[in-house]
Order: C-alpha cells, then structure tokens, then sequence
C-alpha cells in the first residue's frame, strides 16, 4: 500500500517557520561576530605597531637625553632631571 504525503497542521507550518526564521537569526548574528573579531583583530595589531613605535621614540629620547644630561630621574612636572651616581 503506497502511503499518500500528509499536509502538515497549520500550528506546525508556523513553529517550523518560526524556528528555521531563529535559526537565519542567530546565523546571521555569529556572522556578524565574525566580523566584528576581524575588525578588532586588525585594529588590535595597528595598535600593537604604534605602541611598539612609540616605545622606540620613547628610548630614543630616553637615550637622546641621557647623553646630553646624563643619567637620572625625568621630573616632567618640575621639568627637571635629577642626577642619579
């Protein structure tokens, strides 16, 4: 006996839309999360080469003022150096 296809109730039509419609919802979401992750990641490594540029400035002046003043503590407030034996 060959079975004939049965119609679904209206009520299971709705819950199955309804959940397929979830689901391309929350897909969509962890696509844009992916996104987002790249986004920050690239961001994360610009930030990454300016720190480490401004580190190198940073030692060069360091050193820079070294020679000129010799060693000792940088007071910026007071804008002084004191020596240091």
């Amino acid at each position: 006996m060959v079975k004939k296809p049965q119609k679904f109730q209206d009520e299971e039509v709705k819950s199955l839309k309804d959940i397929q419609s979830e689901m391309d919802q929350v897909i969509i979401r962890f696509g844009q999360i992916a996104i987002n992750r790249e986004a920050l990641s690239s961001q994360e490594n610009q930030l990454r080469t300016q720190l480490s540029e401004l580190k190198g400035k940073e030692n060069n002046l360091a050193q820079s003022l070294t020679e000129k003043y010799g060693k000792g503590n940088f007071d910026l407030e007071n804008n002084e150096i004191n020596p240091v034996d």
